[in-house]
């Protein structure tokens, strides 16, 4: 039995030894992290022109050349604290991510330091440039544009759809570009919401789609509208006598579809409240009857309030009954208690 025992805890201490190893070698690496954050830091102040202390330099130039320093978690909380606070409004985060990305010294660096911002640029010119692709087929004019996609079919519907899809990208894009390079340029971007930008992108597609397709407009309405705000007279009451073709109204709709999923969203949810009030309107309630329901709830009340003063007092009687020498004092502080008992109450009368 000793000797298995001692097997055991042999064959065991491997595997101990092991886990400490992996564990020190991940302690390592976050501190390592930590000291590449606070070196990007400081590039980044002394690229801004901030006065960086020297006490922070140094103490972070001396971490470098002594890693294995016992006191090396302690100090260099101290300077990614202190460094964090002078670069602020930016994050760390943002300002190691823009650092790793010059290291890389990609081809499409000239389009932003940051991934997302690429890749959405890359999305919005190829959007584009589809457009005007398929701007040049016979399939896009007035009566396409303005015929339902279930008139439709075959190529003439597929050219239809790509165009407003390219719209609508175009239009998703643009959006979350505009809100990604405001958080880039104050410096505090962060990574982790980057999927909620391509979230915001594909529902503005489907918005571009739902605004021109689903969502019944009358387009001769809108071009007056729209040629009205541009000074243009309308004479017969015609879209065209306006000036704005259709085609293009209804390529711009996907456009703002995509950029404001939003809007979209108001129409579709006051649609709903809309056919929910014809489904089942709100009645109001009967006067006597609301009425009568507060007369009870007041009598209801008022029943319960006589019940406890009607038990307040059974106990001071109770309590006189059983002390027969029961002086006035005694009485009038069970008088006292009592009044006491009616003001604090929060249900009057």
């Amino acid at each position: 039995m000793d000797l298995a025992a001692k097997a055991a805890q042999s064959s065991q201490a491997p595997k101990i030894s092991q886990a400490s190893q992996v564990k020190s070698g991940s302690e390592n690496d976050f501190w390592s992290s930590v000291e590449l954050e606070c070196q990007a830091m400081v590039k980044h102040a002394f690229a801004k022109g901030l006065k960086v202390p020297v006490k922070v330099t140094k103490a972070l130039h001396q971490q470098s050349l002594n890693p294995q320093d016992e006191g090396r978690a302690e100090q260099l909380t101290q300077i990614h604290n202190q460094l964090s606070e002078l670069v602020s409004p930016a994050k760390p985060v943002t300002i190691m991510l823009m650092a790793k990305e010059t290291e890389k010294a990609s081809l499409f660096l000239f389009l932003g330091r940051v991934p997302l911002i690429r890749k959405m640029m890359m999305v919005a010119i190829l959007s584009l440039v589809v457009l005007i692709a398929l701007s040049l087929s016979s399939y896009i004019n007035n009566e396409n544009m303005v015929t339902s996609m279930f008139d439709m079919e075959g190529t003439r519907l597929l050219f239809v759809q790509a165009i407003l899809l390219a719209s609508a990208a175009i239009g998703a894009s643009f959006a979350a570009l505009f809100k990604a390079n405001s958080y880039v340029t104050a410096g505090c971007y962060d990574p982790k919401y980057e999927s909620s930008y391509w979230v915001r992108f594909v529902v503005g597609l489907i918005a571009g789609i739902i605004l021109t397709q689903l969502i019944p407009l009358n387009l001769d309405s809108v071009a007056r509208v729209a040629g009205g705000a541009m000074g243009n007279a309308n004479v017969d009451g015609q879209g065209e006598a306006s000036g704005v073709s259709h085609a293009a109204l209804r390529i711009s709709m996907a456009l703002v579809g995509g950029f404001s999923a939003n809007l979209v969203y108001t129409i579709l949810d006051r649609t709903v409240e809309t056919i929910a009030s014809f489904v089942s309107p709100s009645t109001s309630e009967d006067p006597q009857e609301l009425k009568q329901a507060l007369v009870n709830q007041f009598n209801q009340e008022k029943i319960q309030l006589v019940s406890e003063l009607s038990a307040e007092l059974s106990k001071i009687q109770q309590q006189v009954m059983a002390n027969e020498e029961i002086s006035h004092s005694q009485i009038q502080q069970l008088l006292s208690q009592y009044q006491l008992f009616l003001t604090s109450n929060e249900r009057t009368l």
